[in-house]
């Protein structure tokens, strides 16, 4: 069996859709994250991504209320 030479490694498809323009409000790692994902992994990865996100969404918010004085 030969070895894995540098062009069967798994590389995007050249006919990756162009991204939509991001908000000037939004950082760039969060765009290049999002971006990565949906070029590498597609909608379901993306999907993926979200509901994670969610999940960790309610985790952080639930220890910044525990934080936050009370009557905040």
């Amino acid at each position: 069996m030969d070895a894995m030479s540098s062009s069967d490694s798994i590389d995007a498809p050249d006919d990756i859709p162009v991204q939509p323009e991001h908000s000037a409000d939004l950082d760039p790692a969060i765009a290049e994250a999002v971006d990565g994902v949906t070029n590498r992994f597609g909608a379901e990865g993306l999907e993926q991504m979200i509901a994670y996100a969610e999940a960790s969404l309610t985790t952080a918010r639930a220890a910044l209320a525990e934080l936050s004085p009370e009557g905040d």
